[in-house]
């Protein structure tokens, strides 16, 4: 598993510095889109929380090989996701709020507590997968809605990476029932019961209120697993 997301991981990837036109931002276009940094601002706090979050989980599922050999492609890109974004904000001089580095300090030392024991692996693992499903369409929707050239880019870049993320969580869930090792119970209860990780940090933003295109996507996903999809089911 690991070498079939290892060779998409490298077959996708943009090197920082010589795939994104950083000279090339159109500082014009991008003055007129603060609410678009704005969001980008917030969802660039949650992947720098991604180092602890997915070490967190790493630990939760130490002697699954698969699964912590994908949660490390995920830290490699996760800070890559909030590196590009930094960077992206600060040449179209976003006014970065003071609280930013507080609430990423604190976002990481919540993290910092006892990590998720076995009952509710299962259930993490479901959050990560719907997650990053999520913020694959949450930069998908910004890099067309921007005009920025260069935003429309990057965004589309990382939107890839994210589903590729989400693909991969579902490959460790898949292979984690296959062997026994968790019910499919326990993932559509989890589905049913969803919560970004990134509301460990902030708000989380979205491009677009009730995304139908998102969740249905994520009750595809949910039902390849379950044979069953949340909404199909009481909570």
């Amino acid at each position: 598993m690991y070498e079939t997301h290892l060779k998409a991981a490298e077959d996708s990837a943009w090197p920082l510095d010589s795939s994104i036109a950083w000279n090339e931002i159109d500082r014009a276009i991008a003055d007129t889109e603060r609410d678009i940094h704005s969001a980008l601002h917030d969802a660039a706090l949650i992947e720098g929380y991604i180092p602890l979050y997915a070490a967190r989980l790493i630990q939760a599922v130490w002697d699954d090989v698969d699964a912590t050999a994908v949660l490390s492609l995920e830290m490699y890109e996760g800070l890559r996701h909030y590196t590009a974004l930094k960077r992206y904000l600060e040449l179209v001089g976003f006014q970065t709020p003071a609280k930013t580095r507080a609430s990423l300090v604190d976002a990481r030392q919540r993290a910092g507590q006892d990590p998720p024991n076995a009952i509710t692996v299962t259930g993490t693992l479901t959050q990560f997968m719907c997650s990053e499903l999520f913020a694959a369409y949450f930069f998908l929707r910004f890099s067309r809605r921007t005009r920025e050239p260069v935003l429309k880019d990057l965004l589309a870049k990382m939107s890839r990476d994210e589903f590729r993320h989400s693909a991969a969580a579902h490959d460790v869930l898949a292979g984690r029932i296959e062997r026994g090792e968790a019910m499919a119970h326990e993932v559509l209860s989890a589905a049913q019961s969803f919560r970004h990780y990134g509301n460990d940090v902030v708000t989380v933003p979205v491009a677009e209120a009730n995304d139908f295109e998102a969740i249905m996507a994520m009750n595809r996903r949910i039902e390849s697993l379950c044979g069953t999809r949340p909404d199909d089911q009481p909570v």
